[in-house]
């Protein structure tokens, strides 16, 4: 097969614009279509007409200025859609869907992806341990693929053929949700025909108006518009900006862009209680795993008590009550500077009490079920799916690589966990698993004769596994020695 018979045809069109003001150059679609030999060729074309677009909209300041941008100065028809992934404020789905038609859109739709995202996307991803750099749990990156996804749903309900999004050419977003829609779009059973991608923040004719002063400008042009925006901020800049769903809330923004400067009093935490001001008596979860998926979750006190009903069964009550014991006790809090994908650095304050307190209990369950070469592959694995999960790449052969191993690794990830929480602290204190590796009468030093290990043979164990570090030494030092010259 030839490569130029399945690369990407890049081409421009202007559609009567004047060279250099096409609204997505050669960026704009995705189009699947018969190639030579069969193969599948990508044809990337530019949106050279208004056509119906899927807006991600969550009523906030830039989504409600692309909106506003979109139907009154471009004259598109747009359908604006709003995911609930866990949001706080159950009216704030009411409330994008009142605002989205309010700006101008021909219709809103509001998707549950609560249950996609935990069940496809949060769970596999605590049972990778996948940390960014060794810390962000990826509350957000997790959240975006169902969301992208969802956006196709809508559209090819609505026979909309452009999918659009208000993510920066800064940031990882942009990745996360265009490969989302590239990639989905060889799937017979998500593709849309004819698929194209406006990106407002990559387009000149955005930038123009938007791109030199950016939140302050977009705030200015909806009063200047009679359309009221929340204010955050001092002389209408936001102090901060956030993004939430069941896993986590972040926080970023101008009052944070100074990472020698702490975050505390900067922000209002609002998934969990300050350490310094949680209660002075811990409590305990018992978190309960089958397969490593958590199936129940159990609070007690220090003396073993049940202080509350369990919950068990539905994976989006189970994550609710771990944020809100986690939360209670202030777990989860994470200030950090990353490394986003293009390469910039980012300070982001991330609040996630439950994906703490979960991944505790099942990094812990796992050390008695598993041996210790499999924990360190783990361990190796984990950053790098991590990275993959944070760049957008869910949809890679290598992650789908890694889900499936989990089959068979999480196969014996039975049992529980129980994990003290305590001023800004989750620490597991105690397991027990039917599969666990752990034996007493092995482990124990009170007892060195009647096991399956024989204290006697651990003398030859020692001059084996010895061996080549000692021979390694002997050449060090015979290296030092003078070669004699015949």
């Amino acid at each position: 097969m030839r490569w130029d018979a399945v690369r990407p045809r890049l081409r421009r069109s202007t559609g009567g614009r004047p060279a250099g003001r096409s609204l997505t150059g050669w960026r704009g679609a995705a189009q699947l279509r018969s190639a030579p030999g069969g193969d599948a060729s990508l044809q990337f074309s530019a949106v050279t007409t208004k056509k119906r677009a899927v807006l991600a909209f969550s009523g906030g300041l830039d989504s409600s200025a692309i909106l506003t941008w979109m139907v009154r100065e471009q004259g598109w028809e747009v359908v604006t859609f709003t995911a609930n992934v866990g949001q706080r404020a159950s009216d704030s789905l009411d409330a994008a869907a009142k605002k989205s038609r309010e700006l101008g859109a021909i219709t809103h739709e509001s998707v549950d992806l609560r249950r996609e995202l935990i069940d496809e996307f949060f769970v596999p991803a605590m049972q990778m341990h996948a940390k960014l750099e060794g810390r962000y749990l990826l509350g957000t990156s997790l959240a975006r693929y169902p969301t992208a996804r969802a956006a196709m749903r809508v559209a090819r309900k609505h026979r909309a053929t452009v999918l659009s999004h208000g993510a920066t050419g800064k940031g990882n977003d942009q990745v996360r949700f265009e490969t989302t829609w590239l990639v989905l779009n060889a799937d017979p059973a998500e593709r849309i025909d004819g698929l194209e991608i406006f990106a407002p923040w990559k387009e000149k004719i955005f930038l123009d108006r938007f791109g030199n002063g950016g939140r302050v400008v977009m705030r200015q042009y909806l009063q200047s518009m009679g359309i009221p925006i929340a204010s955050g901020g001092n002389e209408g800049e936001d102090p901060y900006s956030q993004d939430e769903n069941m896993l986590h809330i972040s926080s970023e923004g101008v009052a944070l862009e100074r990472p020698e400067e702490s975050h505390i009093g900067k922000i209002v935490y609002t998934k969990l209680t300050d350490p310094a001001m949680a209660p002075d008596r811990a409590e305990y979860a018992r978190v309960f795993f089958e397969r490593g998926r958590p199936v129940k979750i159990q609070i007690e006190d220090e003396n073993g008590v049940v202080t509350a009903r369990p919950i068990e069964g539905d994976s989006v009550a189970i994550l609710k009550a771990a944020n809100e014991v986690a939360g209670r006790h202030g777990v989860g809090i994470l200030d950090m500077v990353e490394t986003r994908y293009v390469g910039i650095k980012s300070r982001g304050v991330y609040e996630a009490p439950g994906h703490t307190l979960l991944l505790e209990a099942h990094q812990d369950l796992e050390g008695v079920v598993h041996d210790g070469p499999v924990i360190d592959e783990k361990l190796s694995q984990a950053p790098l799916l991590a990275r993959l999960i944070y760049n957008g790449g869910w949809w890679s052969q290598q992650m789908r690589k890694a889900l499936a191993g989990l089959q068979e690794e999480q196969r014996h990830v039975n049992g529980w966990s129980l994990v003290r929480l305590y001023r800004g602290s989750a620490t597991p204190v105690a397991r027990w698993s039917p599969n666990s590796l752990y034996d007493p009468q092995l482990s124990s030093f009170e007892s060195m004769t009647g096991t399956a290990l024989d204290p006697e043979k651990a003398r030859g164990f020692i001059d084996v596994q010895a061996l080549h570090l000692w021979a390694a030494e002997r050449a060090r030092h015979q290296a030092r020695t003078p070669v004699a010259r015949g």
